[in-house]
């Protein structure tokens, strides 16, 4: 813990002391500095291997190796999702990451952050899908019984050369586009 910190002892723990209060040491999970300084620590950590944090997302990291090529660690809450140009540079983060944390490898990704991850190894593909989101979007937005277009507008529409009433709802199609992102 970075600042002091005091509990008061759950109901049922029997203290030899006069006191039922207690000063933390570690963050416990579910305290508001729980998940910063596990973002401290994990950053230090990651930076001593000699991974680099992107300057675009903070939760991306890069390791390059000469012999075990590059290697892409995300971050999200308590999860890491770790991938790489080679299998052994892949394995060389997670043992590192195995040695100072706490963790459990939970092998080949199939889902992350509610995408859905497919690999086509022939290929060399990555596919991410997310149709569950995509599904509660075009109910939400009333367009789960629309028929797909290949043009983005209804056929037979005329448009005005000012550009007025383009969008009768503009607000509503900034919140879709909006959610899309």
């Amino acid at each position: 813990m970075d600042k002091k910190m005091y509990i008061k002892l759950p109901v049922g723990v029997e203290s030899r002391e006069l006191a039922d209060v207690r000063r933390l040491n570690l963050a416990l999970y579910g305290t508001k500095q729980a998940g910063r300084l596990r973002g401290i620590k994990l950053n230090e950590e990651l930076e001593k291997t000699g991974a680099t944090r992107s300057t675009v997302d903070p939760c991306l990291y890069e390791w390059n190796h000469p012999v075990q090529g590059r290697v892409f660690i995300l971050e999200y809450v308590d999860d890491l999702l770790v991938a790489g140009e080679r299998f052994d540079g892949v394995e060389a983060i997670k043992r590192g990451g195995a040695a100072k944390f706490e963790s459990r490898d939970m092998g080949e990704v199939k889902d992350f952050n509610g995408m859905k991850v497919m690999r086509d190894k022939k290929t060399k593909k990555l596919t991410l899908s997310n149709p569950g989101h995509i599904m509660a979007l075009l109910q939400a937005f009333v367009m789960d019984t629309c028929t797909p277009n290949k043009t983005a507008m209804a056929s037979g529409v005329k448009l005005s050369k000012t550009g007025e009433n383009l969008l009768p709802d503009g607000n509503r199609y900034a919140e879709l586009v909006g959610s899309l992102l």
